[in-house]
């Protein structure tokens, strides 16, 4: 009875164990998000009427990763992204059209970035009428390249923001 118990209780203390390693397994590592702001203006210093298509990155791993490409991607349709890659090989209509941002401003740096954990990024380029149009037919999607992983981070530009015709003024 003694050995019985001593063994359930050593189960019970190494399924404890491989739980809290497999959680700190998948939390581990680099953890990245992304925020895109169409139509971001500069505020003091300089007066610089230009609008920006700006994005943030944000390390909250615990490992760092190196940013090495910001790119646009014009898909022709919103759901093409969703199209498996053998199929999206195939069928030209489904190619996106894709820039890579040369003339961004990085801060606190330029790419490529070491991004620290914790740490942030900031990136932006000009916002142009393609881009304008791009944003409003509701294609334009962003997208990080970094060294750890070979995966592209999306993410969706959402057209700005209109209030309600029947909204009060203020």
């Amino acid at each position: 009875m003694g050995a019985r118990v001593i063994s359930v209780g050593s189960l019970c203390i190494s399924l404890w164990t491989f739980a809290l390693q497999l959680l700190r397994y998948f939390d581990e590592g680099v953890r990245l998000s992304l925020n895109v702001m169409a139509g971001a203006r500069v505020v003091g210093g300089l007066a610089d009427l230009n609008k920006y298509l700006s994005v943030t990155v944000t390390n909250r791993g615990s490992a760092p990763t190196t940013i090495t490409h910001m790119v646009l991607f014009n898909y022709p349709y919103r759901l093409v992204r969703w199209v498996p890659q053998w199929l999206y090989r195939r069928v030209k209509r489904f190619h996106a059209k894709s820039y890579v941002i040369i003339s961004y401003t990085g801060s606190p740096g330029p790419i490529p970035y070491l991004l620290e954990p914790g740490r942030m990024w900031m990136g932006r380029t000009p916002q142009t009428p393609e881009l304008d149009k791009m944003i409003e037919d509701g294609r334009l999607y962003v997208g990080i390249i970094c060294t750890h992983s070979d995966k592209t981070l999306f993410k969706y530009v959402k057209r700005d923001w209109k209030p309600p015709s029947d909204a009060k003024k203020i």
